[in-house]
């Protein structure tokens, strides 16, 4: 590659490193659709060897989906009524917010259980935390299981949560723990939770906010990301009065506010595809086939948020 096809390479990558134009977020959110689905198309069927794995591969399934919701809903909606009038294309950066939140989770989770786990025991633990949770929850739907499938399908998931429970308790690392630490390990299954991590044979209990250290952040700009997005997810005084500033028809502001949220969506969308690259090495021959471009701007937030021992190859240092 000639230095002016280098050049024009860094003037379509600085373009889509900070999309300041609504267009070129939608741009950029093909690049990243287009990948999810060249993941899943191409790697789906290879095989893995433990049910945490296999569940790994669904969720990169249901990034996709949530990367197709969020185009759509930036693109806005309108209305036309039965009295001839109408409403206007508008986007609702609440909604947009909303999703991104969901997404924000989403990427939390994956990271602590697939990647900032250390040991397979670790990794046992959290997982079996996290499906324990999601079934715990779903038993509060048991009084309403009126068919004989849902009443044994409902019996069948008690078994498994007796049976994850088991498997906590019987890794190595469980039983290494004092009791203290074992106490935090069953109050965590009580609470129906899965935020905590290990340290030196100690378990350190986590909140949501707190994911952005797992992740590997080393910028403070998403320090207080998830009460930001958890303030327009929920119906607060804050999201009402900020919601009736937005559609004022000189400045667009919610195009703006949108715009300011996709930011969001891509620094996180980044980090879960180097993490899902990490622990599926054979979908790297996909990323590396990308067009250049394609992989230096998938990669930049990545490694702007993390620094570039995360970094997913090495085609960022064509334009450095």
């Amino acid at each position: 590659m000639n230095e002016f096809e280098i050049e024009k390479l860094r003037k379509e990558c600085s373009k889509l490193f900070f999309c300041k134009t609504i267009n070129d977020s939608f741009e950029l959110i093909d690049i990243y659709t287009e990948f999810l689905y060249q993941i899943i198309m191409k790697h789906h069927k290879e095989p893995v060897y433990n049910h945490a794995d296999a569940d790994a591969k669904m969720v990169v399934q249901m990034m996709l989906t949530k990367t197709l919701h969020l185009k759509n809903i930036a693109k806005g909606i309108s209305y036309n009524s039965k009295d001839g009038t109408h409403l206007n294309r508008i986007v609702d950066p609440t909604i947009v917010a909303s999703l991104i939140r969901n997404i924000f989770e989403t990427i939390g989770m994956f990271n602590l259980i697939y990647r900032h786990t250390k040991t397979n025991d670790e990794k046992t633990i959290l997982y079996c935390l996290w499906v324990y949770s999601g079934l715990k929850y779903r038993q509060r739907f048991e009084r309403f299981a009126s068919t004989e499938a849902n009443i044994e399908k409902m019996e069948d998931e008690k078994q498994q949560l007796n049976k994850l429970v088991s498997t906590i308790e019987e890794t190595d690392l469980y039983k290494s723990l004092d009791e203290k630490n074992q106490k935090i390990i069953k109050r965590k299954i009580k609470d129906k939770s899965y935020l905590v991590k290990f340290e030196n044979k100690k378990v350190v209990p986590l909140h949501w906010q707190e994911l952005t250290k797992t992740i590997g952040f080393k910028t403070d700009l998403y320090d207080n990301i998830y009460t930001y997005f958890s303030l327009y997810s929920h119906p607060s005084n804050v999201a009402v009065f900020q919601f009736s500033d937005m559609f004022n028809k000189e400045d667009e502001i919610y195009l703006k506010l949108t715009n300011s949220n996709l930011l969001h969506y891509f620094g996180l969308t980044s980090v879960f595809i180097a993490d899902y690259l990490k622990l599926f090495p054979s979908a790297q021959s996909t990323f590396d086939s990308l067009d250049i471009r394609d992989q230096i701007v998938i990669n930049f937030h990545n490694t702007f948020l993390r620094g570039y021992e995360y970094s997913i190859n090495d085609s960022w240092e064509i334009v450095n």
